[in-house]
C-alpha cells in the first residue's frame, strides 16, 4: 500500500495551510472591539488622554486614541520583562506590525485594528502620500521609547527637552498628520507644550519609571549643579542635599515652555504674530493638543516647596462625570437660571466641564415635600451633566443643600465613560401641572 510523502504532504500543509487560511480582513465587529479595548485602557490608565479625546475632532478621535495606547503600551513594557533582550524583542514586535499596518496588513492586535481604520479614511480624504507623515512620527515614538527603555540618565537638560519632543511631540504631530492640517503655528504651539521636561513632571500613569530598581530622572548637568547625589536621593528622600533646587530647575524651564505657548496662543486670537521663530521650521506638519495636565502638577509642586516625595497621586485632581438632577421651587425661572448659572460656574471655576444641561420645566413631585418650612407638590426641574474632582463635586452638594430655594437635588456618578452616550438628555415622562401625563 503507497503511503502519502510526508515531505511532500504534510509539511507543506503545516508550513502553508495555516497561512493561508488566516483571516486578512478587519471587520466592524473588529474596530469597535478594538476601540471599546483602548478607551477602557485609557480611562483606567491615562485618564487625562480620556478626556481631551473629547475635544479632538470627530475624525481622528479613533487616531488620538490608538496613539495614546500605544503610547501606554511602550511606556508599559520595561514592567513586562524580565531582561533587556526581551524588551528589544518586543519594541521590535512592535515595530513590524507598525510597518504591517501602514502596508495594510494588521496584526490581530487591538491598537493596530484601529489604527488601520484610521489609515483607510486618511487615504480616502487626502491620499496615500499622507500615510507616510504619519508613519515617520509613529515609527519615531517606538524607536525613542524602545533607546530609553532602561530609563538611562539624561546628561543635560536640552537632551532631556529632545526626548519630549521626540515622545510627547511626536503624538502630537502625529495627530495632526491625521487630520490633516497644516499649520506652523500649531507646530511651534507643539514644540512648546510637549518640551516641558514631561517625562519628570509628569505624575500619571502613562509614564511611569520602572520599579525594578529605582531611577532618577534629573538631568546629570543640573545633578551636578545643585550637587544632588542619585545615591542619597534613593536613600534620604526629600533630605537629599540640593535635590528641592535642582526639581526647581526643571520646573522653571518647564513653566517658561507653558508660558511661551500661552502667550503665543494669546498672540494669534489677537491676530499679531506669533512674537518668535519656531525652532522645527525644517520639520514636516505637527499638531497642537491643550494639557493642563503639566500645569496642574507644577503647581502642586510648587505648594509643596518643590518636593516631588510630598507631591502624592491625590494631589493629581482625577476629574469623574456626574450626574445632577436639582429640583427648583417653581414660580419663577429666573431663580431657576440663578441656581444653574451657580452651580455651573462653581464647576468651570474649579476645572471641571459642563458637558450639558437641561431645562425640563415644571413636573409634580412624587410625594408633597416641606422643607424650608414650605410644603411643595410640584418643583421646577433642571439637569447638568458635569466632569468634576471629587472635592468640587462635595463643594456642589453643600452649596445646593444650603441653598433655601432649592427642594430637592439627586447626584449620580456614571462610570462606562462613554460621554457621546451619557451626555443625551431623553424627555422625561412624569405627571405635570394641570395634566395627567406629559410625553
Amino acid at each position: 500500500m503507497r503511503r502519502p510523502s510526508l515531505a511532500g504532504n504534510g509539511l507543506k500543509r503545516l508550513l502553508y495551510g495555516p497561512a493561508n487560511s488566516r483571516r486578512r480582513y478587519v471587520t466592524d465587529a473588529d474596530i469597535e472591539s478594538a476601540r471599546k479595548y483602548c478607551l477602557a485602557q485609557l480611562h483606567k490608565s491615562d485618564y487625562d488622554a480620556h478626556l481631551v479625546r473629547r475635544f479632538v475632532p470627530p475624525p481622528v478621535q479613533d487616531a488620538y486614541a490608538a496613539l495614546r495606547m500605544l503610547n501606554l503600551e511602550l511606556v508599559r513594557l520595561p514592567e513586562l520583562v524580565s531582561n533587556p533582550t526581551i524588551g528589544a524583542l518586543r519594541f521590535k514586535f512592535w515595530q513590524e506590525s507598525i510597518d504591517n499596518t501602514f502596508a495594510g496588513r494588521p496584526p490581530r492586535e487591538p491598537i493596530c485594528i484601529l489604527l488601520h481604520k484610521v489609515l483607510l479614511e486618511l487615504e480616502e480624504r487626502a491620499g496615500a502620500a499622507k500615510k507616510q507623515s504619519v508613519k515617520f512620527w509613529v515609527s519615531r515614538l517606538v524607536r525613542t521609547r524602545g533607546k530609553h527603555m532602561d530609563n538611562r540618565p539624561f546628561a543635560s537638560l536640552e537632551s532631556l527637552e529632545d526626548y519630549a519632543e521626540s515622545t510627547y511631540s511626536t503624538m502630537m504631530y502625529a495627530t495632526l498628520a491625521l487630520m490633516p492640517v497644516r499649520s506652523t503655528h500649531l507646530d511651534h504651539l507643539a514644540s512648546h507644550i510637549a518640551s516641558p521636561a514631561q517625562p519628570v513632571v509628569t505624575p500619571s500613569g502613562a509614564e511611569a519609571p520602572s520599579t525594578r530598581e529605582p531611577s532618577l530622572l534629573l538631568p546629570l548637568d543640573v545633578m551636578a549643579e545643585q550637587g544632588v547625589k542619585e545615591e542619597e536621593v534613593f536613600r534620604e528622600g526629600p533630605n537629599a542635599q540640593g535635590l528641592q533646587d535642582a526639581v526647581f530647575k526643571v520646573a522653571t524651564r518647564a513653566n517658561d515652555h507653558l508660558i511661551t505657548a500661552r502667550e503665543m496662543l494669546r498672540r494669534l486670537k489677537d491676530g499679531d504674530d506669533a512674537g518668535h521663530e519656531f525652532e522645527h521650521q525644517g520639520e514636516v506638519e505637527h499638531v497642537y493638543e491643550h494639557n493642563e495636565q503639566q500645569h496642574d502638577f507644577l503647581e502642586s509642586l510648587e505648594k509643596v516647596n518643590f518636593d516631588p516625595f510630598a507631591v502624592k497621586s491625590s494631589d493629581v485632581v482625577v476629574k469623574m462625570l456626574y450626574e445632577l438632577i436639582a429640583i427648583v421651587r417653581p414660580g419663577n425661572v429666573a431663580e431657576v437660571k440663578e441656581i444653574a448659572h451657580t452651580v455651573g460656574s462653581m464647576v468651570l471655576r474649579n476645572g471641571g466641564v459642563v458637558r450639558g444641561m437641561s431645562n425640563w420645566g415644571i413636573f409634580s413631585l412624587p410625594k408633597p415635600t416641606s422643607i424650608h418650612q414650605m410644603k411643595h407638590t410640584h418643583g421646577h426641574y433642571f439637569v447638568m451633566r458635569y466632569d468634576a474632582s471629587t472635592k468640587v463635586h462635595q463643594d456642589l452638594r453643600t452649596t445646593l443643600r444650603l441653598e433655601p430655594r432649592m427642594i430637592r437635588s439627586a447626584h449620580v456618578k456614571l462610570g462606562d465613560g462613554k460621554l457621546e452616550t451619557l451626555s443625551r438628555f431623553s424627555e422625561p415622562v412624569w405627571r405635570a401641572r394641570g395634566a395627567d401625563m406629559v410625553e
